[in-house]
């Protein structure tokens, strides 16, 4: 029963598309593009923070998740 579902996929991959106006294949030997450092990828932004009432709240949901845990595994 597990094949007859995976036979449109199969189909689907035998299929002949047909070539689109304006739009060139990329072959294997494509240029790559060009890296940037990773410095360059950061930027120069400010650090981020946290505001003291976020510390609060993440906190909370770090022990709550905790707890969570602890009580999956007591069962």
């Amino acid at each position: 029963m597990r094949a007859l579902a995976f036979a449109p996929l199969l189909l689907a991959a035998c299929v002949d598309y047909p070539d689109l106006p304006g739009i060139e294949p990329v072959g294997g030997d494509a240029a790559y593009p060009p890296l940037l450092p990773f410095e360059t990828v950061l930027g120069d932004g400010p650090e981020p923070r946290l505001a003291p009432e976020g510390a609060d709240r993440l906190a909370d949901r770090g022990e709550a998740l905790r707890a969570r845990a602890a009580a999956l595994r007591a069962r």
